[in-house]
C-alpha cells in the first residue's frame, strides 16, 4: 500500500495547502490542511475516500474554494491517479460533493469521494 499511499499524498498535496493521511497529522500542524482516510474496501472492491479540508475560520470561503478544486480535480466522471512505478488509482467524484461542518472554534469541509482499488498492481 506504500505506492497507493504516496499517489494519494501527492494528488492531495497539489491544492497549495499540505496534505495528510488521517493517521499522520503532526500535532502542531498549521491550518488549513488537507486530512483523507481510506474505507475498508466493499464487495465490489471500491472503498470510501473521506477527505477533510480543515481550517480556524468564522468564514466557509477559503474551505469551500479549496473543496471545489479538489472535486474540479476529479471531475464528473472519474480520475486516475497515477502511482510511483506503474499502475493507477481510480477515483470517482462524490455523490454528494461537499458538507460544511463545524467543530468547536475549527470549520471543515467534507467530501465522500470513491476509489478503485483495481488497478494498484504492486501497491
Amino acid at each position: 500500500m506504500y505506492k497507493a499511499a504516496a499517489a494519494l499524498k501527492y494528488f492531495f498535496s497539489g491544492f497549495g495547502i499540505p496534505a495528510y493521511s488521517e493517521e499522520s497529522v503532526p500535532d502542531d500542524v498549521a491550518l488549513p490542511y488537507i486530512a483523507y482516510s481510506i474505507g475498508i474496501p466493499g464487495w465490489d472492491r471500491k472503498a470510501s475516500i473521506f477527505v477533510k479540508v480543515w481550517d480556524r475560520t468564522t468564514s466557509n470561503e477559503r474551505i469551500i474554494r479549496i473543496a471545489d478544486q479538489i472535486t474540479r480535480a476529479i471531475g464528473t466522471d472519474k480520475r486516475n491517479i497515477a502511482m510511483p512505478d506503474g499502475g493507477y488509482l481510480v477515483i470517482w467524484p462524490p455523490d454528494d460533493p461537499k458538507q460544511i461542518q463545524v467543530d468547536g472554534d475549527y470549520r471543515f469541509a467534507y467530501i465522500n469521494l470513491w476509489i478503485n482499488a483495481y488497478n494498484m498492481p504492486g501497491a
